[in-house]
């Protein structure tokens, strides 16, 4: 029979790995092993140090180089440049200044430079041991800090909010982004041997900054209306082509490719605003769930533990670079003990001595360009994987098991007024905390004979936001008379506070679009009363329900923090007689729930039903 394409063979066993190694690794219980790191070993099973099932060939090598390019899009997808110089939320019963000291951009840099030195230190030692020959590639490769280990490990323990969680990963980002920066000059320099190339550097980060500024003019035509979901899926064929753009924009001036590919995650990550945890989850299908795993697969298959074995001076280097890595990033951390208890600090301390995504990436990138030979590369990736298990393990093991979170239920108005009154009033007849805060006292008597707790204060302060309990709040609705108060308050709810939702009022197109740029909630007052208007006419009865005209059957939301429907299967949960769960959102994944679907605590469930099953609700969801 005649040969009509590629041979497929080791990509069918690359993908069956792929699909294999999670459910593996999710049966071992007492060592929680990072996917990527079964995945290598997996490779180098297969692979030319193991079996020799897997040979690299031309299909192969097209894959892993998306799947890096990929990892580099996603890595970049992951910073969100607000929150990171926003400064977040800081930490309690210090003084004023050495609270401001702890923003987490100013203090992950900090750490980032103190790393960076100790690696620029600890690579000239090897070099005079005659272990390395390019110090200046191994310094920043020891500088990397694995992003993408670090970040699902805080936002398990429910820490990213937190003043020491945003601090490790304001770290991390930092340790992803300078060391790719730096790596690419200098492989820039290697290949070319000039400086003068590594500007062209400059030229792909001014391909990037037209591309934001053009995007963001030709977001006011609305050209992207009605194509984001079913089989069109817009925004993610965009996101793909911006990769490509980049990935090839960067290969033809004579930059590292996943640069190109990391400017255009984090180009993406601006442009996204609100959108950005949507599009994620959506690129993390085809980026976590096929490239990316081809790329650690094939990291070991190419492993080459014959050239390590065969190398004293290669094998030599393994313990070495293990304590040198592991001393010169936690030894830094230190710093962290003057804002946050011993335990705190010595977890922190470990888990930034992770490695992974990036570190294989950029040792892979100087294997590439000559900086050093297979045997080091080789020692380079154990290590990392050696990081990745034990930082994630240590730092779980540090800290003990993970309290369950307080449940945010209560909502902040900022402001008192006739509009907040109102709502106020409808909020506590569903039982909902409600908390107002105003620097007027003329009203506070008025809210709170309507059960509302007041406060007098500035609502665009953080001491006002503090003293209405902010930082318990699910929601902060600002609906004061001045936009730019409403602005600053739900900027502080958000950063300063970490609430999940934070609502303004605003009229003007400019605050209307600065709010949703920063993924803030908008509403413009003036055109409110004229979409009710639209929505009674064309969808009378849908409208009913959520306004609460109809006072048979109504639609509610409930936070599932606890209770009997906890880890139960829609069928068998004992909802009150008349009540229906509609609608299932999971983080930024909506679901339409079915028999089967099992409820999991942080559930937002949609429900319609007669108002007189509310409390009955409330109870069964903790």
């Amino acid at each position: 029979m005649p040969h009509h394409g590629p041979a497929l063979g080791s990509l069918v066993l690359v993908a069956i790995l792929a699909f294999v190694v999670p459910l593996l690794l999710n049966r071992l219980k007492r060592v929680r092993i990072p996917i990527a790191a079964g995945e290598i070993l997996a490779g180098v099973l297969v692979g030319k140090s193991g079996l020799g099932l897997v040979q690299s060939d031309d299909l192969l090598s097209i894959f892993n180089f998306l799947g890096i390019g990929a990892l580099m899009f996603l890595a970049g997808m992951e910073i969100d440049l607000a929150a990171l110089v926003g400064g977040g939320a800081r930490p309690k019963g210090r003084p004023a200044w050495l609270a401001r000291l702890h923003h987490p951009l100013a203090l992950g840099v900090v750490l980032f430079l103190l790393t960076t030195y100790g690696a620029w230190w600890f690579a000239g030692l090897l070099q005079r041991r005659g272990l390395v020959e390019e110090p200046l590639f191994l310094t920043l490769i020891i500088a990397t800090c694995g992003l993408s280990i670090i970040m699902p490990v805080l936002k398990d323990r429910q820490m990213l909010t937190d003043p020491f969680g945003q601090v490790l990963f304001s770290t991390a980002v930092i340790a992803d982004f300078l060391p790719m920066l730096g790596l690419s000059v200098l492989a820039a320099v290697k290949v070319n041997g000039s400086a003068l190339e590594a500007l062209w550097i400059l030229a792909l980060i001014a391909a990037g900054a037209a591309v934001y500024l053009a995007a963001r003019w030709l977001s006011r035509f609305n050209l992207l209306e009605g194509l984001t979901g079913g089989t069109a899926q817009i925004g993610v064929r965009a996101a793909w082509a911006l990769m490509l753009v980049f990935l090839a924009l960067a290969q033809t001036v004579g930059v590292e490719a996943i640069l190109g590919s990391f400017l255009a995650g984090l180009l993406l990550s601006m442009l996204a605003g609100s959108h950005r945890e949507e599009i994620t989850h959506k690129l993390d299908a085809l980026g976590f769930g096929f490239l990316i795993p081809i790329f650690f697969v094939m990291v070991g298959v190419e492993f080459d533990l014959r050239a390590l074995l065969g190398d004293p001076a290669a094998l030599a280097l393994v313990p070495l670079l293990l304590a040198g890595t592991l001393v010169v990033k936690a030894v830094p951390g230190v710093l962290l003990a003057i804002w946050h208890p011993p335990r705190k600090t010595l977890a922190g301390m470990v888990l930034l001595t992770t490695q992974m995504s990036v570190t294989i990436a950029a040792s892979a990138v100087a294997y590439t360009v000559g900086a050093y030979g297979a045997s080091t590369h080789a020692a380079v990736v154990l290590v990392a994987i050696t990081t990745a298990i034990l930082g994630p393990v240590l730092f779980n093991r540090i800290l003990g098991e993970p309290a369950d979170a307080p449940v945010r239920r209560a909502v902040v108005l900022a402001g008192m007024n006739r509009l907040s009154l109102h709502l106020g009033r409808r909020l506590v007849a569903q039982g909902v905390p409600v908390r107002a805060v105003d620097e007027h006292p003329e009203r506070a008597a008025e809210f709170t004979a309507a059960g509302i707790q007041a406060v007098v204060a500035d609502p665009a302060s953080a001491e006002g936001l503090r003293q209405a309990g902010a930082e318990d709040a699910r929601a902060l609705v600002a609906l004061t008379s001045d936009e730019r108060s409403n602005l600053a308050a739900a900027r502080l709810g958000r950063g300063e506070f970490g609430i999940p939702r934070a609502i303004l009022f605003a009229t003007s197109p400019d605050g209307l679009a600065e709010a949703r740029q920063e993924g803030l909630e908008a509403v413009n007052p003036d055109l409110a009363p004229v979409l009710l208007v639209e929505s009674l006419l064309s969808s009378p009865a849908a409208t009913e329900l959520f306004t609460g005209g109809d006072q048979d059957v109504q639609i509610q939301d409930f936070l599932l923090a606890g209770g009997p429907l906890a880890g139960t299967a829609l069928r068998d949960a004992p909802l009150p007689a008349g009540v229906l769960v509609v609608s299932v959102k999971r983080g930024a994944e909506k679901i339409v729930p079915h028999g089967h679907t099992v409820l999991q605590r942080g559930d937002l469930l949609t429900v319609v039903g007669p108002p007189e099953a509310w409390e009955e609700m409330r109870r069964l969801t903790g």
